[in-house]
């Protein structure tokens, strides 16, 4: 029975989801035309000077969706044939740390976002 082992993976994958959601928000309030909030320390755009770039907030969306990824990955190793699929049990060992990593930097890295909020638009 593997659902201990999903669950762990599940509430992982449903916090780095809620990370991504803040950092998704926060890509769409700083586009230029919205102007709704700025960020200090936001990327330049190599193309266009004056654009700045939230790289944190992309960040955050790109390991939302690697998680996500991953733990499809997770459920699909939990169908062991008889007792214990080797590789099933190696493939599980080589997601679960993958998982833990990604959301482990999406919580960081939503930290450090939210630290860079310098202004919020009038709305």
């Amino acid at each position: 029975d593997r659902s201990r082992l999903l669950n762990y993976s599940f509430w992982l994958t449903k916090l780095a989801t809620a990370l991504g959601k803040i950092g998704h928000d926060i890509m769409l309030m700083a586009q230029d035309e919205r102007a709704e909030i700025r960020l200090a320390g936001a990327g330049g755009s190599s193309a266009m000077a004056h654009k700045k770039n939230p790289v944190k907030a992309e960040v955050l969306l790109a390991l939302a969706r690697f998680v996500s990824t991953l733990h499809a990955g997770l459920q699909q190793s939990a169908l062991h044939e008889q007792e214990r699929s080797g590789t099933n049990w190696t493939l599980e060992w080589m997601l679960l740390p993958q998982i833990c990593i990604a959301t482990g930097t999406a919580l960081i890295t939503v930290q450090a976002l939210l630290a860079s909020v310098d202004a919020m638009g009038q709305n």
